[in-house]
């Protein structure tokens, strides 16, 4: 079965242990661990937050020079990466009038908790030549082990991935999810 953009970035999330804040529609509709959440754009306040003080204006859409940020349910914008990756320029953040999308305060801290993995279906791994997400990765963070057999795992330094997206669009197999990942925050 083929899985949809959104359903591949949020697959297995609930693994994870996260915390999860949702929303009175995802709660009427069963969602109680957002498994179903959308994306938001970065630098996006928590979702109840954001739910709550968007004006559904469009203006971040308008503003995204990448078309990455569109429509969700609701009217909500959502982050679509099958069109391609976030370059984080903050056109969305400075066409928001409403301060649902604002700059984080500490600067190290990075626009959203989006990390890549990549899944063993992996044409690298089933001895197809494709480095497609590692040409594409601006911060090298996706290397590839060559292996016996003719295989190159990908290895992914978490470390260096800032969930961009560039490798999720590119992926042939559909092997690349983006998967949020928790965050110290700072009190």
């Amino acid at each position: 079965m083929l899985l949809g953009a959104s359903d591949r970035i949020l697959q297995g999330s609930i693994k994870h242990h996260l915390i999860v804040s949702i929303n009175r529609t995802q709660f009427l509709r069963g969602d109680l661990c957002g498994a179903q959440s959308s994306i938001r754009p970065p630098w996006a306040k928590p979702e109840v937050e954001f739910v709550e003080k968007c004006e559904r204006c469009d203006d971040c859409i308008s503003e995204c020079p990448q078309h990455i940020i569109q429509r969700g349910p609701g009217g909500f914008p959502r982050i679509d990466f099958s069109q391609g990756g976030c370059t984080f320029c903050g056109d969305c953040v400075k066409a928001c009038t409403h301060k649902v999308l604002a700059f984080f305060n500490d600067l190290n801290q990075p626009p959203w908790p989006l990390k890549a993995e990549i899944a063993d279906n992996c044409l690298s791994m089933q001895g197809v030549v494709c480095r497609s997400c590692g040409e594409v990765c601006d911060e090298s963070a996706i290397r590839f082990k060559l292996e016996v057999g003719g295989k190159a795992r990908p290895l992914l330094n978490s470390e260096d991935c800032t969930g961009c997206g560039e490798c999720f669009a590119v992926c042939p197999s559909q092997s690349v999810t983006l998967k949020p990942q928790q965050q110290d925050q700072a009190a």
